[in-house]
């Protein structure tokens, strides 16, 4: 290889961990992790960011298909270093220039009651999204040919999944129904996020009102559930 494959490989693999660590971040934002030492372990370092990692009490299902996307992303990124790179030569580590992240900054949200980690894990993953769009601009301008139009490609993607997040967002603070788990078997529940909204779960019986613990909303068994004393809730 020379000097520009190398980089342009340095610079698909350094894009494959990046997209690694969006599918452990969505995937931590719904669910627990069953294999992990620490299961909710509270934050997640990438680069010089600190990233909140946290189950969120509702369910995000853009989350899923954004999910997805980015699991193509990373296998793109990762044939395109195999196609430059068959030998797996090391390659030198990508060092961005200081000015790359310039200007990404959260979005300002306001809170929205029962909807504490939802709206952080939206900023989040809005952020997230900005500097992945922004890492895969400069590696297309540093780069030439197929791996440049990949890196312009999947740049576009992101910019249309921090636009996703953005209108969930939006939808969440005009207010919306949305969907939760059943506790007990795990069915999905739509409801309003209002306190002491009610929801029955007609597969498992339980009948739920919703509280507010800390900022997050729980659903909390009913005195007239039939199953009140047979079990015992799962929280997020």
């Amino acid at each position: 290889m020379d000097a520009t494959q190398r980089y342009a490989v340095s610079g698909l693999l350094e894009s494959a961990g990046r997209e690694d660590f969006a599918i452990h971040l969505y995937s931590r934002q719904l669910h627990r992790d069953p294999f992990a030492t620490v299961p909710l372990m509270a934050q997640y370092y990438v680069l010089d960011e600190v990233y909140p990692v946290r189950p969120v009490p509702v369910i995000l299902w853009d989350l899923l298909g954004i999910m997805e996307v980015e699991i193509v992303h990373r296998q793109w990124f990762l044939e395109a270093a195999e196609a430059l790179n068959p030998g797996q030569e090391p390659v030198p580590r990508i060092v961005f220039p200081e000015a790359l992240f310039h200007g990404i900054t959260p979005p300002e949200t306001e809170p929205i009651p029962g909807l504490g980690r939802v709206v952080q894990a939206m900023a989040t993953d809005i952020v997230q999204e900005q500097r992945a769009d922004a890492i895969y601009r400069y590696f297309a301008r540093e780069t030439s040919g197929p791996v440049s139009e990949l890196f312009r490609d999947v740049a576009e993607q992101e910019q249309a999944h921090r636009r996703i997040f953005e209108q969930a967002l939006a939808e969440l603070r005009r207010g919306t129904v949305v969907d939760v788990w059943c506790p007990i078997c795990g069915k999905t529940l739509k409801l309003w996020p209002r306190l002491h909204a009610a929801a029955d779960c007609g597969f498992c019986g339980s009948r739920f009102t919703l509280g507010i613990e800390a900022e997050d909303f729980i659903l909390q068994l009913r005195a007239d559930s039939r199953n009140n004393r047979r079990h015992r809730i799962l929280r997020p």
